[in-house]
């Protein structure tokens, strides 16, 4: 077991891949809904591509280490804007289904 510690790259690796795989079935349960329901191919792209790229932003981020790491604003905006990424595609995926 890695000790947990920020500054070891082991530990913010694992912790990484762990927030990673956190975040992925909550995207892409909806994404695949979405894909049932016919939601607009250029919609579904926007919002999966921006998702992908703030979830890579946040990796690098978190894979730098120092204050940024730690869970300090950085880290928390993207966090907040992936998930609200995901709360649009849940809304666009309902209102798809409704219509």
């Amino acid at each position: 077991m890695v000790p947990a510690d920020d500054d070891n790259l082991l530990y913010r690796i694992d912790r990484v891949h762990m927030n990673s795989v956190e975040a992925l079935a909550p995207f892409v349960v909806p994404a695949v809904l979405a894909m049932m329901v016919g939601v607009g191919a250029t919609t579904l792209a926007v919002l999966v591509w921006a998702h992908v790229v703030i979830r890579l932003i946040h990796l690098v981020v978190y894979l730098r280490g120092g204050n940024a790491a730690k869970g300090g604003s950085v880290r928390t905006i993207l966090y907040v804007s992936g998930a609200l990424v995901t709360l649009v595609l849940v809304v666009v995926t309902g209102w798809a289904a409704i219509h």
